[in-house]
């Protein structure tokens, strides 16, 4: 942790040296395929090409790209694309969990992001994202080195304060730590995150209520102790009573800044890219970031200033000191005094500096990172800004707001000093921007409309009141949370009365029928306008107007079916709004099948009747034939013949008679209404004609056949109607034999 300096009259020494031991955790990892997503899932991890980044990367200060060279290995411009790649993945991990998908971490090697999960059910979602699967954790971190607490406005700057009363030679203790990340109270006013357990007794377990420094630096501390010669130096502000935790798996607490010569800035300190000035090379902040494994993230403190490293483990628990702290392992070096600094992943907070392997060393000469959860080295452990259950803004967002930069809009349309109708939308786009910010356009000063980002970077906000013709000013601004905002984009535009081209639907046409349950509805309008397909007071679908005037609506469900019906059309276009109504459709309904036997065949006489009725339908089945028979036969023939009728939920009917069809000529016709429907769409008819040949049932002994008497025997079978229900229904079917054989 920290040195102690020796007791002298008028000086100060440090608190006493904490050590604890690693925990040792396992997991394995669980290859898996998985089917395609049942449903879909709106999120895509996609991949940044490393030249799309070459002018930002160029931005950068030069000791900058030198340390991110010198500890990662990698140019700068992949740093960059590897770093949204990182934030991809944090946010379709947070997607996922948010539909209920049970992820237990991300991770990243270059461009290939790979997701784990539970069990084999939540594969496919996963895929679904573009990302790899992983059946199974992460590997947890497994070593027997021991963890240290890295003691110790941007981020990464030193702060100093006195932990105890001074003796009676007027010696006391002092302990310095780093800032994390500037930020907000409730009221707006500055307040920055650090780690918890800068401000707590170890002894006690109290928080600390001294008065908090700024320690005024040109490089990083490492062994020196000049600083604790300049205590106190500048006032800065004060712990935040109740809101240090350390320990229960939290390392956080917030200090306010009371002097006014300090603003929170969402910015980190760079140290030059090393060992340089703290404001040289400084990194702005635009959001939090979730850990993922194979991130390559760098950590901001006071002692050993600028270095990097990688993600092994997203979350885990581990001793630090005598508490248990839930946060990620990273490789980069951490010393004492390094506590509560900045870890960022590209512009993105990912956490605070929390502790280390770095066992009382003052350098990071002898730093030896270890490269995989399972292998010796030296690493550290940061207390998560936003990842897993435990982490800095669920413990403390009520009273914390991170400082967030926020780049200028640029508005596309409508441009400045342009005409447009009484309710313009105001597009454009916020660089870096995501679904977290907001979008406001104030119109001459007085009304505000909203309007989210979206995680392209691209908004949309539309003016939902009519304007006076005339000429008008905006105010667009952008924001994160309730106080990061960026500048104001001003400019005018004149409202004029809409002249919007009218609206017609081509198809389909005034009680036009069809069979397609989702017909395609096509029309012109005005170009660029919205046109939305309803029906009563549902909404099918709506499409945008194209350049050339056309339109095309793939209804999104099924249009009522069985029954006529109005379908409109609505135009929107800056206020104006027009509407066509299509009257009369009508959807029919699938038409009644026999599917055996089939037309024409030759079947026994215990055949099996089967076909298909539209669910919710009535369905009635007749038989008719002529039967070549024996008088003796006609006299003993049954007056009632009975089946069983079965129809299943998706219309599906089977009828089976309890007694075989005697050798003839039949037919069987199947029909289908539905009640209170219009007939001409749910009527339908359908018959088959077929031939029993069951053979001689009576066994005749010289093998002849029985005599044809050339009568003709019509047996008339009829089913009642049947309702379509879940189940089936028995039905008794009756005959009755018309004529008389001679």
């Amino acid at each position: 942790m920290s040195a102690m300096l020796p007791r002298r009259r008028g000086a100060a020494r440090f608190a006493g040296v904490l050590v604890a031991s690693a925990v040792v955790g396992g997991g394995v990892f669980a290859s898996s395929t998985a089917a395609q997503a049942d449903e879909q899932i709106p999120v895509t991890v996609p991949t940044f090409a490393a030249d799309d980044f070459i002018e930002l990367a160029a931005q950068l200060p030069a000791t900058l790209r030198e340390a991110i060279e010198r500890d990662l290995g990698v140019a700068p411009e992949q740093y960059l694309a590897n770093a949204e790649r990182a934030r991809a993945a944090s946010d379709a991990a947070t997607v996922l969990r948010d539909r209920g998908v049970d992820v237990l971490g991300a991770s990243i090697d270059g461009q290939t992001v790979t997701i784990n999960v539970g069990s084999d059910s939540d594969a496919a979602a996963v895929e679904a994202t573009g990302a790899q699967v992983v059946v199974g954790p992460l590997d947890a971190l497994k070593t027997e080195r021991e963890v240290q607490p890295a003691r110790d406005h941007k981020g990464g700057y030193g702060y100093a304060y006195q932990i105890s009363e001074p003796d009676e030679t007027g010696a006391f203790d002092l302990s310095r730590c780093s800032v994390g990340f500037s930020g907000y109270d409730p009221d707006g006013n500055s307040r920055y995150l650090t780690a918890g357990h800068c401000g707590v007794d170890e002894a006690t377990g109290e928080q600390f209520t001294y008065p908090v420094h700024h320690i005024e630096l040109d490089g990083p501390i490492w062994a020196t102790e000049d600083w604790a010669a300049e205590f106190p130096g500048p006032d800065l502000g004060e712990f935040v009573p109740g809101s240090f935790h350390y320990g229960n798996e939290h390392d956080g607490g917030l200090v306010d800044i009371t002097n006014p010569d300090w603003t929170a800035v969402p910015q980190v300190a760079g140290w030059g890219g090393g060992s340089g000035a703290p404001d040289d090379a400084s990194v702005t902040i635009r959001g939090p970031i979730d850990a993922v494994a194979g991130a390559q993230a760098c950590k901001s403190g006071a002692t050993s200033g600028w270095t990097c490293g990688e993600v092994l483990v997203p979350v885990q628990s581990t001793p630090v000191g005598e508490q248990n702290v839930t946060g990620f392992i990273f490789n980069a070096c951490m010393l004492g005094g390094d506590s509560g600094g900045s870890v960022v992943v590209g512009n993105y907070a990912l956490g605070v500096n929390s502790g280390s392997t770095h066992d009382g060393r003052t350098d990071c000469d002898s730093w030896n990172p270890a490269q995989e959860p399972n292998s010796d080295g030296d690493f550290s452990i940061g207390y998560s800004l936003a990842t897993g259950q435990y982490n800095a803004l669920t413990l403390l967002g009520g009273d914390w707001e991170l400082a967030v930069a926020v780049a200028t809009p640029v508005v596309t349309s409508p441009e400045d000093g342009a005409e447009t109708g009484p309710r313009p939308a105001f597009t454009g786009t916020v660089e870096g921007a995501r679904s977290t910010h907001k979008v406001s356009v104030v119109v001459d000063g007085e009304t505000t409309y909203e309007g989210r980002v979206s995680d392209d970077g691209t908004f949309s906000v539309a003016v939902t009141d009519d304007l006076a013709p005339g000429e008008h000013t905006y105010e667009v601004t952008a924001s994160y949370g309730n106080f990061s905002r960026s500048e104001t984009v001003e400019g005018s535009f004149t409202s004029t009365e809409v002249q919007a081209e009218a609206l017609t639907v081509a198809s389909p046409t005034d009680g036009q029928t069809t069979g397609n349950a989702r017909p395609s509805f096509t029309g012109t309008g005005q170009p660029g306008a919205t046109v939305t397909l309803t029906v009563g007071d549902e909404t099918y679908g709506e499409a945008t107007v194209g350049d050339d005037g056309a339109w095309t609506i793939e209804p999104s469900a099924d249009l009522p079916v069985g029954e006529r019906f109005d379908a409109t059309v609505t135009q929107s276009f800056e206020g104006d709004t027009q509407s066509a109504t299509v009257a009369g459709l009508g959807i029919t309904v699938p038409a009644v099948t026999i599917a055996e036997p089939e037309d024409g065949a030759t079947v026994t006489g215990d055949v099996t009747f089967n076909g298909t009725v539209y669910p919710g339908a009535e369905l009635t089945l007749a038989i008719e034939g002529t039967v070549t028979e024996s008088s003796e036969r006609v006299q003993t023939a049954a007056d009632e013949w009975a089946g069983e009728l079965e129809i299943g939920e998706d219309g599906a009917w089977t009828f089976t008679p309890d007694e075989a069809l005697q050798n003839g000529e039949y037919t069987l016709t199947a029909s289908a209404a539905v009640e209170g429907g219009d007939p001409e769409l749910t009527a339908s008819e359908t018959s088959v004609s077929f031939t029993v040949a069951a053979g001689d049932d009576e066994g005749d002994e010289d093998g002849d056949e029985l005599p044809d008497t050339g009568s003709s025997n019509v047996w008339m079978i009829v089913v009642g109607v049947a309702l379509l229900a879940l189940g089936g229904a028995a039905i008794a079917i009756r005959a009755r034999r018309n004529g008389s054989t001679a």
